[in-house]
């Protein structure tokens, strides 16, 4: 007997952007929103995306948890400052991904609740939160060979510096993980073993076959430029 196979609808986010353009675009990723303020509304979520030629796609991502400032402070700084000269291949750059959230300087996102980290792989036909992780995980991930997705302390946390790879089942994904890891050049760096990962951003990517590393970067709503920005630069251009 076959098992049951469910067909998702599409998802409802559209872009103007192009994904296999030479150069560089900026735009958004717009979410239709029909609330009491704006009935015809939308959510539009920042979306840069760099191409130089064939190669690799790095997936660049902050605001998953929208207090986390060190991602967005950076990767807006960065999307507004790379130039194609300086890649070969494609950069995507989402500096806050729960883009709700960021505006309400909340962890979670305000319209719903919705912890994006606790939410994939998502729903197009779900919340506001979950149509956001199936774009990531049916549109977006797809594309990326690399994703870095970086967070900080927030509101609650406090952290060293680190970047983080995930212990996995296939070691040689493992390994290409740790070295991205290590060229990423944080302060610290270590391998973690997650004790509940269900919906978790870091295993879609990593069951996709993805070489994926996240970062904890800063503390308490207080980003410190110094160890946020640079590393990001030299990642993504390198």
């Amino acid at each position: 007997m076959l098992a049951s196979v469910e067909f998702l609808p599409p998802n409802p986010i559209s872009t103007s952007l192009d994904f296999e353009y030479d150069g560089i675009q900026h735009g958004f990723l717009k979410l239709p929103y029909s609330h009491d303020d704006s009935a015809w509304g939308a959510i539009m979520i920042p979306i840069t995306v760099i191409r130089n030629g064939e190669g690799d796609t790095a997936l660049l991502t902050g605001g998953n948890h929208g207090d986390e400032y060190e991602g967005p402070v950076s990767l807006f700084k960065l999307a507004n400052g790379l130039t194609a000269d300086e890649i070969r291949g494609r950069v995507i750059i989402v500096p806050a991904m729960n883009y709700p959230a960021f505006n309400a300087a909340r962890r979670t996102s305000p319209i719903d609740g919705g912890n994006l980290n606790r939410m994939f792989p998502g729903r197009p036909d779900g919340t506001t939160t979950q149509k956001i992780a199936d774009y990531f995980q049916r549109y977006l991930l797809p594309m990326a060979d690399y994703v870095l997705d970086i967070h900080s302390g927030g509101k609650t946390l406090e952290f060293v510096p680190f970047a983080a790879c995930h212990i996995l089942p296939d070691k040689e994904q493992e390994e290409r993980c740790r070295s991205a890891m290590e060229a990423f050049s944080a302060p610290y760096s270590m391998q973690m073993l997650e004790m509940d990962s269900r919906g978790m951003y870091d295993t879609a990517a990593e069951a996709l076959g993805k070489i994926f590393v996240t970062t904890e970067l800063g503390a308490e709503v207080r980003p410190r430029r110094a160890t946020c920005i640079s590393p990001i630069a030299a990642c993504a251009i390198s």
